[in-house]
């Protein structure tokens, strides 16, 4: 519902202080103090609940210890018996029997049992129960049976060796160091123009392409090609009689300059060959049929396994160039199988 100003009756809004017409103040409502906070508790406050039931006294638990057991009295042994009144001269001697008889009941009484008995015989004729009459031992018996000591049933494992140990001061030695042999180099490819080949003698080397195994002859074997002038030989020789390449050449030599035209030697030396001593020879002579002069070259070594190898090729002086560059790709690429 809309104000009005209660001295001209213009209508204003509920928060004008003052009439924006007439210019009096407006009524102003009064002040109402809060309610305390404990009056506004204690008048919204629950009403207070019902006290809990009392909690029925329990009593704490009563152990009872049990009345200690009576053991019967062990039954008091046996008054001894009296000692006899001493017999007449004519009353007779109690029998062995009878004096066995009551010892034995009165033992079974006791408790001692049948070994008290065994042991009683034995000290009627005034002999420990660990003593024979003879001083021997005497070896007494029961019949309880005997314990024997348990035998641990033999393993079929066999035992782990002991282990090494090291005393203070003293050093364990290391173990041997394992070195495996180096594999043998790989053989070098054949070059352009070669193929390697393996002979059955058991090597393999790298020779011209159109060339091929001509044949064996006394320890001899040919490679060539198809005219037969420019070849390798290869010489085979198993123990060698002579001891080194060097020995060997020196003395083909003296045979071929009885036997060849013009003969002169180039070189004869010491080398090494495939890591082993061997030798080189080279010479020229006269061919008697073309009266060419021809170039010849051998190398050779006595392998580890005894055997004499020599690679050798002969070729006309004119194409000697041709030659040597065989000759030096069969030596580059020579192996043993």
């Amino acid at each position: 519902m809309p104000l009005h100003c209660p001295h001209c009756g213009t209508e204003v809004s509920d928060d004008a202080r003052y009439c924006l017409r007439c210019g009096r103040e407006r009524p102003q409502p009064q002040y109402v103090p809060p309610v305390p906070l404990e009056a506004m508790e204690t008048a919204t406050a629950a009403p207070a609940a019902a006290p809990p039931p009392p909690v029925p006294h329990t009593p704490p638990p009563v152990h009872h210890t049990p009345p200690p057991v009576s053991l019967p009295a062990p039954s008091p042994a046996p008054a001894p018996a009296p000692a006899p009144a001493p017999a007449s001269a004519s009353a007779s001697r109690r029998s062995p029997v009878r004096v066995w008889a009551v010892t034995l009941t009165a033992a079974v009484l006791i408790g001692g049992g049948a070994t008290a008995g065994v042991m009683l015989l034995s000290d009627e004729d005034g002999a420990g129960p660990s003593q024979s009459r003879d001083d021997k031992p005497l070896v007494v018996t029961s019949d309880a049976p005997t314990e024997e000591a348990a035998t641990p049933p033999a393993s079929d494992a066999p035992a782990s060796p002991p282990a090494t140990t090291a005393t203070p001061g003293q050093e364990i030695p290391d173990p041997p160091e394992v070195r495996e042999t180096p594999a043998p180099p790989p053989a070098p490819e054949a070059p352009a123009g070669y193929r390697r080949v393996s002979d059955p003698a058991g090597f393999s080397l790298a020779v011209p392409d159109v060339w091929s195994r001509q044949g064996a002859d006394r320890g001899q074997i040919t490679y060539a090609g198809s005219t037969g002038m420019e070849h390798l030989l290869i010489g085979v020789v198993r123990n060698a009689p002579y001891a080194s390449s060097y020995d060997n050449f020196l003395t083909i030599e003296r045979k071929a300059r009885a036997n060849q035209k013009d003969f002169r030697r180039l070189r004869l030396e010491h080398n090494t060959f495939q890591g082993r001593p061997g030798a080189i020879w080279e010479y020229t002579f006269t061919d008697k049929q073309t009266g060419e002069t021809l170039h010849a070259i051998d190398q050779g070594y006595i392998a580890a396994n005894g055997t004499d190898y020599s690679i050798y090729t002969k070729a006309r002086d004119r194409d000697w160039p041709y030659a040597r560059r065989t000759f030096d790709t069969a030596l580059a690429t020579w192996s043993l199988d």
